[in-house]
């Protein structure tokens, strides 16, 4: 059985490429249609036949033949999806990532950001542990598209995206990443009149953008978010995140663990709840002019450090032994 499907899928090859040739006796110009038709039906053979690799040259070869058919840029996106679900399966991300992002610019070249999206986080999850960084570039792709839709419908689809998005760029430890993302999917669900949901990506924010060690955004984002007054100022997410920040600025482990074992945190998406729970007040460092409560320092002290490079170098964001300031210089 196998063994005749292979030969048919062969054949099937041949008479897909015999349909792009032209001749002076006969065909003037290409069979485009007749040759996709071919491809795929030696696609559907190397299948049943287990040639997977062949398979996927037959997927690419009917995408091939759909593009030179106008409007049929929808098809040649799907065979390309198909072909890089096979690439996956064996276990070739870099080649499945490559057929992925290739199906994602024809749905994007004709509109459809939607299905766009969801093959930049088909690229995305492929090359998840192999190559994180162009990863993280696919997912920024794909949650970008949605700043040129307006249908609610295809919006609210765009939610699924984010958190596709945002769950991924944790899980693989690039929560500095994850940030901007949240922030985005923040206005999504303001534009979507999804209140709650906007307080929930903007605490998340302050959780990994903390997680990434960048203190003053942390701080700098949640106030600027409860000035805006879309469903942040004023909620239980808002006093989280005020309460953590607060637990950096103080430098007290015991705010900190308070904090992020509240309720408040067991309501946001499992990734994100996670982080929170691993932050240590060595997750980031808190510039010497923002440290408050029983960690507060003199102005002085805080200026001539900042004019020394803004930070101490401490675990805890205070000043290195090494780096401490003789009082005869505050003077």
């Amino acid at each position: 059985m196998e063994a005749r499907k292979l030969k048919e899928g062969e054949a099937a090859m041949a008479a897909g490429a015999k349909c792009k040739k032209t001749s002076l006796l006969g065909r003037w110009k290409p069979d485009w249609e007749a040759a996709a038709a071919e491809y795929e039906r030696a696609a559907t053979c190397f299948k049943v036949g287990k040639a997977f690799a062949r398979a996927i040259d037959a997927y690419v070869g009917a995408s091939e033949a759909h593009t030179q058919v106008e409007g049929q840029n929808y098809m040649a996106a799907k065979h390309l999806e198909s072909a890089g679900f096979l690439a996956r399966d064996l276990k070739e991300a870099a080649k499945a990532a490559q057929l992925y992002e290739q199906a994602a610019k024809f749905h994007e070249a004709d509109g459809r950001r939607d299905n766009a999206a969801e093959a930049y986080c088909k690229a995305a999850r492929v090359l998840e542990g192999a190559d994180d960084a162009r990863a993280a570039a696919l997912l920024e792709e794909a949650c970008a598209l949605p700043d040129d839709e307006d249908e609610v419908g295809k919006l609210a689809a765009f939610v699924e995206v984010f958190k596709t998005a945002v769950a991924l760029l944790l899980r693989t430890g690039q929560p500095g990443a994850a940030a901007p993302l949240l922030r985005q999917q923040a206005a999504l669900h303001a534009r979507l009149q999804q209140p709650h949901a906007v307080a929930r990506c903007e605490l998340s924010a302050v959780v990994a953008l903390l997680a990434a060690d960048d203190f003053q955004s942390a701080r700098d984002g949640a106030a600027a978010a409860q000035m805006r007054g879309d469903g942040f100022a004023g909620s239980d997410e808002a006093d989280a995140a005020d309460a953590l920040v607060g637990a950096f600025a103080a430098q007290s482990d015991e705010a900190l663990a308070a904090c992020v074992g509240g309720q408040t945190f067991t309501f946001l998406e499992n990734q994100v709840t996670r982080a929170a729970k691993a932050l240590t007040l060595r997750s980031a460092a808190v510039p010497l002019g923002m440290l408050g409560g029983s960690a507060a320092v003199a102005p002085e002290v805080a200026a001539a450090a900042a004019a020394a490079g803004g930070e101490g170098t401490g675990d805890f964001g205070e000043l290195a032994p090494e780096d401490e300031l003789d009082p005869d210089d505050l003077t």
